[in-house]
């Protein structure tokens, strides 16, 4: 297990604490999460984090710290990511993203991810793009 502290720090870094160190730890635990993680330099630098329930997975974080962005290592933790979940018997991966986050989504459509909803008002200052990308 990586360090619950270094993911806590790109947690906060990416998004500002939304989860809490013991979210992150039972999330790590629970034998339908999947996670992997990238060292750079000897440092934690990006982790991404999931679920797989029965053939239905679902990226809930994806993050990379300031200094390792624009390297290519979201792209290569998202592959890995698919195949774990692909693994788990996953055969499509779900995920929600600020409508205003062009980056992200740009990252998510070129990894292969497509648009299919829209949640009007999912947070409280913007709406939720929902994405999929067929595993199988």
């Amino acid at each position: 297990m990586e360090n619950i502290e270094e993911l806590y720090a790109i947690e906060r870094e990416c998004f500002g604490g939304s989860w809490t160190v013991e979210m992150l730890s039972e999330e790590w635990d629970n034998p339908l999460s999947v996670t992997v993680t990238r060292r750079e330099d000897g440092r934690l630098a990006a982790f991404a984090l999931g679920r797989v329930v029965a053939s239905e997975g679902e990226l809930y974080q994806i993050g990379t710290l300031c200094e390792f962005r624009r390297l290519g290592i979201a792209e290569k933790l998202l592959a890995e990511l698919h195949g774990k979940m692909r693994e788990k018997g996953a055969e499509v991966c779900f995920l929600e993203v600020r409508s205003r986050n062009a980056a992200a989504i740009a990252l998510y459509e070129k990894c292969g991810y497509e648009r299919i909803s829209v949640r009007k008002g999912y947070y409280p200052d913007d709406d939720a793009v929902i994405m999929r990308r067929l595993l199988k």
